[in-house]
């Protein structure tokens, strides 16, 4: 698992290979599938509760995102000196905008979603021998593994200390998944995050 994992993020982060990288988070999953002979449910691909599930991540991204940007906005105010430019028109000048948001849909937040959620997650349930109630969702230690390594491979495409901060996010992702036993609303939410950490630095002046 962890050779798997440490050969994902290594395409990842080699010139144009992000697409191999996409296609491998997706059918390493597929593959275990099929060798365990599990239904796609157990990885959380389930068209049960999608409708709920997409609700539920629109609600948390109505709770979390105005944080996020306070403490985004507080955080290269004052440590790097720049200041937001609060305009939309901004975004919809960037060059091929659209574009990089279906990029963030289906070349990020579903491949990711579907190995680290799907996947990992599911897979390491059996570490879980003790769990907390964590806001109606049973959560163990898997939930601190598999967002650790989801940072560690975003540091590794990207050696910035900043990008560990994913950590954080995981844990939404992780606990939307649980919520529902279903992964479409952790990837709703961790595309709009993408896009919402997109728009913010498009904005920066």
């Amino acid at each position: 698992m962890l050779v798997l994992f440490a050969a994902s993020r290594l395409a990842l982060s080699m010139p144009y290979l992000g697409v191999i990288a996409a296609v491998v988070f997706l059918y390493i999953p597929i593959a275990f599938l099929f060798i365990k002979r599990q239904p796609p449910v157990f990885y959380g691909i389930n068209k049960r509760g999608f409708g709920k599930s997409i609700v539920r991540a629109l609600i948390a991204v109505i709770i979390i995102f105005p944080v996020y940007i306070a403490g985004f906005y507080v955080y290269m105010r004052y440590v790097y000196s720049l200041h937001l430019s609060f305009s939309i028109a901004i975004f919809l000048h960037q060059p091929q905008a659209l574009l990089i948001v279906l990029n963030m849909l289906f070349m990020v937040a579903i491949p990711e979603e579907v190995f680290y959620r799907g996947y990992l997650q599911s897979e390491m349930r059996e570490c879980d021998k003790r769990k907390v109630n964590l806001f109606g969702v049973k959560a163990g230690v898997s939930f601190l593994i598999v967002n650790a390594m989801f940072a560690v491979g975003h540091f590794i495409v990207l050696p910035d200390i900043g990008r560990l901060a994913v950590f954080f996010p995981g844990l939404v992702f992780s606990w939307l998944r649980e919520k529902d036993d279903n992964i479409v609303g952790s990837i709703v939410f961790h595309w709009l995050a993408d896009v919402l950490s997109f728009v913010l630095f498009a904005m920066l002046r």
